[in-house]
């Protein structure tokens, strides 16, 4: 097996001191609509589990609601305007960040072995291809574990009729769920070639940094039948409408992405029939997709979280079975929120609370625990804190020595004391195209305690090329010229208790008088507070 081809290599090497492991899980497109964060529905035992035997973060928010731009936030540990990588394509090693040491490389350089799975990086040439998952520039100690894509082995063809607007549909399903072992598909894969390694880790004399990427719940929803979510998905959403007063360049058309899946792409009439006029008239998008069929797609889309917290269960398993649950350290995230039909989109690709909000959750070591005095675990961490802030707390937590050019802040103090104050202000951003302006522009977004404040704001650097016109800091910064601020939103969050969908971010009160005053202190904040390059 793969296993044993390497095993050799890596038991031969000196002794290290002792070194409680790490599990880190993460989870594509997936929002922390999970039991532990009180959605009871969701058959979500093992995540439920790591939560009651450690923590779960209940405002957590990624710099960037993209897949590749906000795995590289948290695998290098800088924001998008100094990696300059703001969409999927730009790799960080071609851009800025050469001679960064990334998440995996530092625990490698500390002794441990650094294993990876699935979709940690995002793949292809956003991490290097063909070796991609940064494996040229040693983020692993092995080769990478790529599983077979099964998911679109079993999702072949869309066998709806013909449009008589698109033709005979031949892509895959934008979800069906399939009646095969669950052991077959690609997640189940990665899982279980992970736990290989677990029930070989006594074999060797340095700990594991052990990394299990899952690729659903993204689009197309398929997941093996088994793990079918029978309940109620209460579709529309309450917040089927566009948010009131927002600026026209900030909200997202899911149709032209969604066209792409052969069921979508079969309906009549058309769902992309509005993409060029969408800035123009937003509320198109709510009469784009029928209502029956979207709650499918909501309910293959729970299945798929159902299916991932059962792989989250094998490997917490094998780690019991093995002995190891008590020495490991597990850490489970997503690499930003998701939107299921609020304010009418699907995907992300915005910077609403549903797109940037996370799940986080953490099972400290036995000795982590007792290093930082963690008297008390099953906590909620209601304070605010950011993707990027992973990367230097893991590091700490392990006892290790944090590299001072990280651009996150370690959140491991929460963690004995969860009445400590915790972040001010997180951040997060993301570029669209302004069709009234002719100009690229980018959504500066921050998030308070009491408040949602952003700014879009022109945006000269391109986007799947930053390096042609944007090479040095200088040229990242935003352009806080007045003349160059195209839309404001604010949004009241003051009593949100982050555990709802729909019920904030409906209407934008910039343009409101009443709030003159929140603006102008929110945007010397906003400029106060951004992180430069």
């Amino acid at each position: 097996m793969r296993v044993a081809v390497v095993l050799a290599a890596l038991t031969a090497g000196g002794a290290f001191a002792k070194k409680s492991h790490i599990l880190f899980l993460a989870a594509d497109d997936m929002r922390p609509e999970l039991s532990p964060y009180g959605n009871s529905y969701m058959k979500t035992p093992n995540f439920q589990s790591l939560a009651d035997d450690g923590f779960y973060f209940r405002r957590c928010f990624v710099q960037q609601a993209l897949c590749a731009p906000s795995r590289t936030v948290l695998l290098t540990g800088r924001r998008p305007d100094t990696s300059r990588v703001w969409t999927i394509g730009p790799y960080f090693r071609h851009t800025t960040g050469r001679n960064w040491t990334t998440l995996p490389q530092f625990f490698k350089e500390a002794g441990f072995r650094a294993i990876g799975h699935g979709k940690i990086f995002h793949e292809g040439n956003a991490s290097g291809w063909p070796l991609d998952q940064d494996q040229e520039y040693g983020s692993w100690s092995v080769p990478y574990f790529h599983p077979e894509d099964i998911y679109n082995k079993y999702n072949k063809t869309n066998p709806a009729p013909c449009s008589p607007t698109a033709g005979c549909a031949k892509s895959p399903h934008s979800n069906i769920g399939i009646d095969q072992p669950w052991e077959t598909f690609n997640d189940a894969k990665s899982a279980l070639t992970a736990i290989e390694w677990i029930n070989n880790a006594s074999k060797y004399t340095n700990p594991f940094f052990l990394a299990v990427g899952f690729h659903r719940p993204h689009i197309p929803y398929v997941y093996p039948k088994e793990f079918e979510f029978e309940g109620d998905v209460n579709f529309p959403p309450k917040d089927y409408f566009i948010t009131q007063d927002v600026p026209k360049m900030a909200p997202h058309d899911w149709t032209p992405e969604g066209y792409g899946y052969g069921d979508l792409r079969a309906l009549v009439p058309p769902i992309n029939r509005y993409e060029n006029e969408f800035q123009k008239n937003l509320s198109t998008l709510c009469e784009a997709v029928p209502l029956t069929k979207q709650a499918e797609m909501k309910r293959s889309y729970y299945s798929c979280i159902q299916y991932i917290d059962h792989l989250v269960g094998q490997l917490i398993g094998a780690l019991k079975t093995n002995n190891l649950y008590e020495d490991t350290t597990i850490i489970f995230w997503g690499d930003h929120g998701y939107k299921l039909g609020e304010h009418c989109d699907w995907f992300k690709h915005d910077n609403y609370e549903d797109s940037t909000r996370i799940p986080l959750l953490l099972k400290p070591a036995k000795s982590h625990r007792e290093r930082w005095g963690i008297a008390t675990v099953g906590q909620e961490i209601g304070q605010l804190v950011e993707e990027i802030d992973i990367f230097p707390s893991l590091i700490e937590l392990a006892g290790l020595t944090v590299p001072i050019d990280l651009q996150g802040t370690s959140w491991v103090s929460l963690l004995g004391d969860n009445s400590a104050p915790g972040k001010t202000v997180v951040l997060s951003q993301y570029p669209h195209y302004s069709q009234a302006n002719n100009h690229n522009v980018m959504g500066y977004s921050m998030r308070t305690k009491e408040w949602r404040y952003t700014e879009w704001r022109k945006f000269n650097c391109s986007v799947p090329e930053p390096m042609s016109n944007c090479p040095t800091n200088s040229d990242a910064l935003p352009q806080w010229d007045p003349s160059f601020l195209w839309g404001v939103e604010l949004y009241d969050h003051s009593d949100d208790p982050s555990d709802t969908w729909g019920d904030y971010e409906n209407v934008n009160l910039a343009n409101d008088p009443a709030h003159a005053n929140v603006v102008k202190q929110l945007h010397a904040q906003l400029r106060s507070s951004w992180v430069l390059p």
